[in-house]
């Protein structure tokens, strides 16, 4: 389905300071009086803060009174606090902070914000940079792919990163695995994220070389943070071109609950922009979310995170085995994430986070001619301690397991042709890090992980290193080396568990410069991928063809530079990524380019602000170069070309208020220049009379996407 989200968009409106008999405000500053964008601000002990603007002013109410510490905080300076009494109607704080000693970090993009961080080889996204990307329509994944690394491919909708395959990047809540992040699709329609992109305080995107606390992806992991709490209580409204939606939050001193509920119906929309396809069951879609905080003893924290949505889909689709006809396929999803944590400091000095994540997927399938439903259950339980020691060491270690259920069953319509195949894997791990800056200018992170399967019967030990050095006070030079394994897919391992992990061996070396909110990146890699499965496309049925002799490698550079300073009002970022990979796995006859990796990338991102009607406008543009694919009538595996890859986008989001109510209104255009993309061909799977293969493009349902809402914060 093309859209599920945009209620995020209402955390915008839910500016206004929680009411209190005081008023606190300040400005926070770093050593050469620059405003900090995006520092918090709060309370020692309590909850009440704000975050700083762009200019670096703060304010918000209190009830509190009497003597207080304020406390600043913004990552990659050294947090500062400051005494106060609260005894009138405004309290002025300003604060200075200053640079943490020898830190050492790959650049951190935030909605205002760019700064040095200890996410190595990341970049983090605030939420609304992802809500106001007009490519990516609210979802996580889809601003993702405005970002060096990615790459789009308009067919599938996950992520592909540095020439790795969609399955190669997970998804991680709260440091817990999510086991399916995407919405469930049809063939050749995109899947799209289905997490809001406001259930989180940020988003970091690691795209090689992350941390050994994290495993199971040969390529990149996505790390997101729940929020903490809510700025108070109140009720937020949905009207949408393609749905509705409510939350309500409460919130009191130690304690907040969020509920929510969405439904989508694309059915009114079809009526008025027509599918390519003919629509039989237009998406939609009941989304229910929860999510409660309670503050505990000395600080600890327990979190509640719990999503559960299903929907249903079905249109007429090209039947390749019976080229010249179509077949109905409908699919109706039922998809429950729940996720439980406690964290919280400890009178030692570790501080101690545990949690379990439990995934729910049930898949059900119907192509007419044979119908799928396939059942996947993942539990994870996970325990880890940090603890800062002395001479500039820090040390993390941690253990987790993992339970992971698959079933699938399998029915022929026309020959009653049946068959179940069913197994689960529990898998083992435990991680130990450390960081150590022996030297001002010198940062390092050794890292080691080991994971054990039992269906496999197998284990690994991985190695992660890394290291930087502070060339000057604007830019620096980072290096990192890693193992990643991860345990095949599930569809191989319905056929066989006698097959090993999968590997991938990067190599990275990172250059980055920042000053005054413009920053530029400049990244080369290697990734060298071995014991990837492969099997006969003929017989793929047949255990006795399936091995891990597989292997490639990915190469490239990319560039990305982010603008905030020269232009008042406009943020924009420009990413380039070149990209060579080859492959050889699943049923690939000889090593060759997979259709998910295109040479050349560009992205361009502008957002503009216009203060005086409080709107902003937002314009995205991604070009690339054409991907391979198989074309049967010709001679060669991987033998064809798209055309190269075109999309301009446009939003505008207008903030007001109706009858004293916090509104916005959005409107926005995908693709409106209305370039008709193609991003493969499908092929009969037998030639006609003639010997020649049937086929016909991959593109998508309708060359433009249009969505208009209005949102309301009472």
């Amino acid at each position: 389905m093309k859209v599920f989200f945009v209620l995020s968009f209402l955390v915008l409106a839910g500016t206004a300071n929680v009411k209190g008999q005081y008023a606190i405000s300040g400005i926070v500053r770093d050593a050469a009086e620059l405003p900090l964008a995006g520092a918090n601000v709060f309370i020692k002990g309590q909850f009440d803060g704000a975050a700083t603007d762009a200019e670096g002013r703060f304010q918000f109410e209190t009830a509190l009174n009497g003597e207080q510490v304020l406390v600043a905080t913004f990552l990659g300076y050294e947090m500062q606090e400051k005494r106060i009494t609260i005894d009138q109607a405004l309290t002025q704080a300003n604060f200075e902070l200053r640079v943490t000693p020898g830190k050492i970090g790959d650049v951190i993009i935030t909605a205002g914000l760019f700064e040095a961080g200890d996410q190595k080889k990341s970049i983090t996204l605030n939420p609304l940079d992802i809500v106001t990307t007009p490519s990516a329509e609210g979802d996580i994944y889809g601003a993702l792919m405005a970002l060096p690394g990615t790459a789009v491919v308009g067919e599938d909708g996950r992520l592909f990163v540095r020439g790795g395959d969609g399955y190669e990047s997970k998804t991680f809540v709260d440091g817990l695995l999510s086991k399916k992040p995407y919405s469930s699709s049809m063939p050749d329609l995109p899947s799209r994220g289905r997490f809001s992109p406001f259930l989180f305080t940020g988003t970091t995107f690691s795209t090689g070389g992350y941390s050994a606390e994290y495993g199971q992806a040969l390529s990149s992991a996505l790390i997101l943070n729940t929020n903490s709490f809510p700025e108070k209580t109140q009720t937020e409204l949905s009207f949408l071109s393609v749905g509705q939606g409510i939350n309500q939050t409460f919130r009191d001193s130690n304690s907040s609950l969020s509920v929510g509920a969405n439904y989508f119906n694309l059915g009114p929309y079809y009526r008025l922009v027509p599918q390519k396809n003919e629509i039989n069951l237009p998406p939609r879609e009941l989304a229910l979310t929860m999510s409660a905080r309670q503050l505990l003893k000395n600080q600890h924290m327990v979190k509640v995170f719990s999503t559960f949505s299903r929907s249903q889909f079905g249109l007429d689709f090209p039947n390749t085995t019976r080229p010249g006809t179509m077949a109905k396929l409908s699919i109706d999803n039922r998809n429950s994430y729940t996720n439980v944590t406690h964290s919280g400091e400890l009178k030692s000095g570790w501080f101690i986070k545990s949690g379990m994540a439990l995934t729910v997927d049930d898949n059900r399938l119907d192509l007419q001619y044979f119908k799928v439903d396939e059942l996947n259950q993942n539990l994870q339980g996970k325990i880890s301690a940090r603890k800062q020691l002395s001479g500039g060491l820090k040390l993390v270690m941690g253990i987790e397991e993992t339970l992971n259920r698959f079933r699938q069953d399998y029915y022929e319509t026309e020959t009653g042709f049946s068959n179940q195949s069913q197994f689960h894997d529990l898998g083992s791990a435990l991680f130990s890090e450390m960081e150590w800056q022996p030297l001002g200018r010198v940062a390092t992170r050794v890292g080691l992980r080991g994971e054990h399967s039992s269906l496999l019967d197998k284990s690994q030990w991985a190695l992660r290193l890394s290291a930087a050095y502070k060339l000057s006070a604007y830019g620096q030079v980072s290096a990192a080396y890693g193992n990643f394994y991860q345990t095949p897919e599930e569809p191989l391992l319905r056929f066989t568990s006698r097959l090993d992990f999968e590997q991938a061996n990067h190599y990275i070396l990172n250059y980055q410069w920042e000053r005054n909110n413009r920053v530029v990146r400049l990244e080369t890699y290697l990734k060298d991928y071995s014991s990837l499965v492969v099997y006969n496309k003929e017989e793929f049925w047949n255990p006795e063809y399936y091995n891990n002799s597989g292997s490639g490698y990915s190469k490239g550079f990319e560039l990305f530079y982010r603008d905030q300073q020269s232009i008042r009002f406009l943020d924009f970022w420009v990413s380039y990524s070149y990209l060579e990979s080859e492959r050889k796995y699943r049923d690939y006859p000889e090593k060759a380019t997979p259709p998910f990796a295109p040479t050349h990338s560009f992205s361009f991102v502008g957002k503009y602000w216009l203060n005086a009607i409080t709107t902003q406008l937002g314009l995205s543009t991604t070009i690339a170069s054409g991907r391979p694919y198989h074309n049967p009538n010709k001679a060669g595996f991987m033998n064809s070309f798209t055309p190269n890859y075109s999309n301009v986008s446009i939003n505008c989001s207008h903030l007001r208020t109706i009858w004293g109510k916090s509104t916005i209104i959005y409107f926005s255009v995908s693709n409106v220049l209305g370039r008709q993309n193609v991003f493969g061909h499908r092929y009969a799977d037998q030639p006609d009379s003639n010997g020649v293969y049937q086929g016909y493009p991959v593109t998508p349902e309708a060359s433009r996407f249009y969505l208009a809402g209005i949102f309301v914060t009472i």
